[in-house]
């Protein structure tokens, strides 16, 4: 194989060369120039301003910034240096050859022409994100970051009945990329240059109604969510522009643009890395740096729900990439189906060690000949999540389970029948299945299975009354005279579990109070909130959640720093006066409201 060959091979397995059509692949190889950096040299200083952009052809390249803290690594098929020229700027980083490194070399000329293809050029913006999110561990979290603060202007909007003309003529005069549609107060659609772009290539007239050329029904984020909901939502979805919603009323509109201009933690940088990887080995070392993460965000002095938030969320931007690498496996689903997380990571709330919980909700279309595809991708997925990390459930509550991989309908006479009879073992899967969200697919499904439930639980008192009893048959690990009831003999002796003894209570019991109203929230401080403004008693509570999950985090935080596997087990002598005081108050609180929920639900009267 020639080496002009081998090159315009090289790269036209790996983005952003891949969105090229191939002849332009070749014309792009001949550019390249081919540099040899060997160990230890650095080939782009933090300050100097690069005259080309560089390609990893083998080795590996390390990155530190100003203040020499380790950043990341760069690895086969990464770009560096083109995020500087393209902002003429210098390099905010160190880029060092960690090995004897091969490189090809691109100059500014090549990289303005490169920007000038739209598909080339959001690819560049995601690595603009990318390379605006790495910064020293100081520097402030993403995660401080609401979608509400992000908005900096009023949104820009424009009747349903207005023409082409006229909207385009309004983003011109408000310097805006992308403007509202808006019928009355409600939100009818959305119009981009993107939008403007096929008109012009289709010479639509000036004159065409609106409405035949705009973006009907767009995605939109609501004001309380955060920026980095905001990035998941627009590589999830393929766009660049989010109407911001308070309600049903739209108070703006946030863009990819608005994200690099962040410049926070590296949260983001992590979830735009995951949808850039081709293979599971590489979703696998992307993974491998959330307890870097982690450990930034504990000494950023985040919020233990901050941190879980952003744990959760990175793992659904993996849950996602692993489905669409499956989806491309396997081709097209059969007919639609819904992925859905169960569990902590339904709420939210996943920390460290987690392992698999998940499901399928499939259409009601699905035939058994359809079957083989959804076992297929199942097994798939399960898989990759157990190579970047994620342990097998040992209870099977997985959609490799063909008792979870099925029809809604099904889903529906499962969960009829757990409210109608009780069982043990509908009180035990209702810790995991109660908590559902979707994550992938057709999200319909998902929310016709939740409305239904619903409907149904405040009226399922028995059901409702088992599960307030088996929130009581957890023993909170603590004595008759506040002293610590431990474990006293095994690989745990003399250490608690903060999980199973304080938190998983306080978890059951604002999910009881929440199913016997009818209560869409699903993590378990948006459940307390809610639950709140109904009358019960929830300040304790929360601020019990909070420190018991601070502590958890903590510890594991302080395992992986040692080289050792995260859990729950926490040794009470190992922690400060302080501390221990404070434990031994959260774990008072959850017994109180245990005893309080005793009371509400008359568990002494169910058999």
């Amino acid at each position: 194989m020639s080496e002009l060959a081998e090159v315009t091979q090289f790269l036209a397995a790996r983005e952003p060369w891949s969105l090229l059509p191939p002849g332009r692949v070749a014309h792009y190889a001949r550019l390249a120039v081919g540099r040899y950096a060997r160990r230890g040299s650095v080939i782009l200083s933090a300050g100097d301003q690069p005259t080309a952009m560089f390609v990893v052809r083998s080795g590996v390249v390390e990155i530190v910034d100003a203040a020499g803290a380790l950043v990341d690594h760069d690895e086969e098929g990464a770009c560096f240096g083109q995020s500087s020229i393209i902002e003429q700027r210098p390099s905010r980083f160190t880029f060092t050859a960690v090995e004897d490194t091969l490189l090809w070399a691109f100059d500014r000329d090549v990289v303005g022409e490169l920007v000038a293809i739209p598909e080339v050029r959001r690819y560049f913006t995601e690595s603009r994100l990318a390379d605006a999110t790495r910064r020293e561990p100081e520097g402030g979290p993403i995660l401080q970051v609401p979608v509400r603060d992000m908005v900096t202007r009023d949104p820009i909007g424009i009747r349903t009945d207005a023409t082409v003309g006229e909207a385009a003529q309004a983003m011109d005069d408000g310097r805006v990329s992308s403007i509202l549609v808006l019928d009355g107060d409600r939100l009818a659609g959305i119009l981009t240059d993107r939008d403007l772009r096929r008109v012009v290539a289709r010479a639509v007239p000036p004159s065409t109604p609106l409405t035949e050329v705009m973006s009907h029904e767009p995605f939109t984020i609501g004001d309380d969510a955060l920026a980095l909901d905001v990035l998941l939502s627009l590589v999830e979805h393929r766009i660049h522009h989010l109407p911001v919603m308070a309600g049903d009323r739209v108070v703006g509109m946030v863009t990819s643009g608005d994200l690099m201009r962040l410049e926070r933690s590296s949260p983001l940088y992590i979830v735009g890395d995951l949808a850039r990887q081709s293979d599971v080995a590489g979703l696998a070392r992307v993974m491998g740096r959330v307890p870097r993460l982690v450990d930034r965000l504990l000494r950023q002095d985040a919020t233990a729900e901050d941190i879980t938030r952003i744990v959760s969320r990175t793992t659904d931007a993996l849950w996602q990439r692993l489905l669409d690498l499956a989806e491309r496996r396997l081709g097209p689903p059969p007919v639609p189906y819904c992925w859905v997380a169960l569990g902590s990571l339904a709420r939210q709330e996943q920390a460290l060690g987690s392992d698999q919980d998940h499901a399928m909700i499939l259409h009601d279309d699905a035939r058994p000949d359809h079957e083989p595809y959804f076992a297929e991708l199942a097994e798939y997925v399960t898989t990759a999540l157990a190579e970047c990390g994620f342990p097998r459930c040992k209870g099977g509550a997985m959609a490799t389970t063909p008792r979870w991989r099925r029809p809604l309908a099904g889903w529906l006479r499962e969960f009829a029948d757990w409210l109608a009879a009780p069982t043990s073992e509908a009180v035990l899967n209702s810790s995991i299945f109660f908590d559902m969200r979707p994550v992938y697919g057709d999200r319909s499904l998902a929310d016709a299975l939740q409305r239904r439930v619903l409907a149904a639980t405040p009226s399922s008192s028995r059901f409702l009354g088992h599960l307030a009893r088996h929130v009581n048959d957890t023993e909170v690990p603590i004595g008759f005279l506040r002293g610590f009831v431990v474990e006293k003999k095994g690989r745990h002796r003399d250490r608690l579990d903060i999980k199973l003894g304080g938190i998983n209570p306080i978890v059951d019991i604002a999910r009881v109070h929440a199913l016997h109203r009818g209560l869409p929230q699903i993590s378990t401080r948006a459940r307390l909130l809610a639950v709140g403004q109904h009358g019960v008693d929830v300040a304790n509570l929360l601020d019990a959640h909070e420190f018991l999950g601070y502590t958890r985090l903590q510890h594991q935080g302080r395992l992986v720093a040692s080289g050792a596997e995260p859990d729950n087990f926490i040794a009470p002598d190992e922690l400060s006066e302080f501390e221990r005081r404070h434990l031994r108050d959260a774990f008072t609180i959850v017994a109180k409201a245990q005893t309080a929920l005793t009371v509400t639900f008359q568990t002494q009267f169910i058999s």
